[in-house]
């Protein structure tokens, strides 16, 4: 090792004093954050007000509905009136800029400004910003606004405290990332990227890895009978459904067997119909196990309670394999990896078309993992349970080098502050990293009390569940990390 780069990484470990001839004052940050904290949420609160639900291929205000538009527009005025420059990509993407000058790298934080449909069973109102015991609630507040002002604050502290970095820094902010990330294949297909990006939209430290997807929806060969007269689950792909319901064709043998189906299903009678209903908690689909399926539940009594045919309880019962074991055997597609652990597997939709069911899942696989051959073996597997399988996605996965010096600078910066020993780690969702060049997610996750009790009904308070909601302790220590690890990584070799 050479002296330099002996005394740059001695240099490095100091959280005070001067870094890359910027000056790192830790105290300062946090009581200029602190101050900040009534602007930060005022302007949190504008963008949480509108409902930006994403809708892909809008015919009216394209390309992303109306929502999708007035909130960039919105974010970018907010840029303007912090003395930004700004710029509008089609309104696919914005930009706002802090010492933007031509032909200079550049490192951009990325957040989206698009939201998951609200749903059912909100407790507070999803576009009516509250702040209550410490934390912020609406729809998209932690997925991911809160991040796009975060990202603001990083740029508005580098220009109050007039600090010239080496690299232009950029917030972009994205309007279709919960849709398919099509915002993101249109601006690099037409655009330039920054050097080195950074997706606040994972956790704490730095996410070197996201796995691939495989989903699919798997089709019955057989018709489900007269029996079968509606079933209907459908959540979105990627969460665990808190809700399932099926239509049972009514006869006085099968209303008695209804009679005692336990606390999480409900049963009614309408016409010639029996209707039961699951109730489970909703979680994202890479975590099944903080929740409960409620299409598993379903499932589970109809099968065991012999509700339905033999026949039917057959296909029934792939819902069952497919929910019970969660790592791919059902369709004969388990790997795994070092990094990443096993593949994810999850049935988290459920309906009937044209008399045949049809069961929609999703998976994550490890990042070493490209190239195995999930299609062929799913399908074969599928067919010999009586299905045909479509393939609605089939993603690479995305890998960055944890020993590339960004990647180590910005995990010791987390270890420091957040005074842990947290190391790069792999993750089942899915970022805009994967579809950018040189980048990595990082934050804002991090390990905080739970929330005061009584706050929340189970199933609420996290991203994409009813009461979305997020600590204002979790914004504020994200953006010391953020200003910081900016700070530190200014002086170094970003590019790949």
């Amino acid at each position: 090792m050479t002296d330099e780069l002996f005394l740059q990484r001695q240099e490095m470990k100091k959280m005070d004093g001067i870094l890359n001839g910027k000056e790192m004052d830790t105290q300062e940050i946090r009581r200029w954050i602190e101050n900040h904290m009534p602007d930060i949420v005022k302007d949190l609160t504008r963008i949480c007000c509108i409902r930006s639900v994403a809708e892909v291929d809008a015919a009216e205000n394209p390309p992303y509905g109306k929502g999708c538009r007035e909130v960039l527009e919105e974010m970018l005025h907010i840029g303007e009136e912090n003395g930004f420059a700004v710029h509008n990509y089609d309104n696919y993407v914005g930009k706002i800029c802090y010492n933007s000058r031509e032909n200079k790298d550049s490192i951009g934080i990325w957040a989206h400004l698009d939201v998951v449909e609200e749903g059912r069973d909100w407790n507070y109102e999803p576009y009516v910003p509250a702040v209550k015991d410490g934390y912020f609630i609406a729809r998209g507040c932690q997925d991911n606004k809160s991040s796009a002002i975060m990202g603001l604050y990083v740029l508005k502290y580098m220009k109050e405290h007039n600090i010239r970095l080496s690299h232009d820094l950029e917030l972009y902010l994205g309007t279709c990332e919960e849709q398919g990330m099509y915002d993101l294949d249109y601006y690099v297909k037409h655009y330039d990227c920054p050097t080195l990006s950074l997706v606040p939209d994972s956790g704490f430290p730095v996410c070197c890895g996201e796995r691939g997807s495989f989903n699919g929806e798997l089709i019955s060969r057989q018709e489900c009978g007269e029996e079968l007269l509606a079933a209907v689950c459908d959540n979105k792909l990627y969460m665990i459904p808190d809700k399932a319901g099926i239509t049972l064709k009514y006869s006085d043998a099968l209303w008695k067997k209804c009679g005692n189906l336990g606390a999480a299903l409900t049963v009614r009678r309408e016409g010639d119909g029996i209707h039961i209903t699951a109730r489970g908690v909703s979680s994202h689909s890479s975590n099944p196990g903080a929740g409960k399926n409620a299409l598993t539940i379903l499932a589970d009594v109809l099968c065991g309670q012999e509700l339905i045919s033999e026949e039917n309880r057959k296909l029934f019962s792939l819902i069952l394999d497919i929910n019970k074991d969660h790592t791919g055997n059902a369709l004969d597609v388990f790997c795994e990896d070092g990094l990443s652990g096993p593949i994810n597997m999850v049935a988290t939709q459920l309906r009937i078309q044209d008399g045949h069911l049809v069961i929609g899942f999703s998976s994550q696989y490890p990042v070493t993992c490209t190239g195995f051959p999930f299609e062929e073996r799913a399908k074969e597997a599928a067919s010999l349970r009586g299905f045909d399988l479509k393939v609605t996605r089939l993603s690479k996965a995305n890998y960055f080098d944890p020993e590339h010096a960004v990647a180590k600078a910005l995990t010791g910066i987390c270890q420091e502050l957040l005074e842990n020993e947290d190391g790069p780690f792999v993750m089942s969702g899915g970022t805009y990293a994967r579809k950018l060049p040189n980048a990595f997610a990082f934050g804002t996750g991090m390990k905080l009390p739970p929330a005061p009790e009584g706050l929340f009904a189970p199933g609420h308070g996290d991203y994409h569940q009813p009461d979305e909601s997020i600590a204002l302790a979790r914004i504020q220590k994200a953006l010391e990390i953020y200003i910081c690890g900016i700070l530190r990584i200014d002086g170094l070799d970003i590019r790949p």
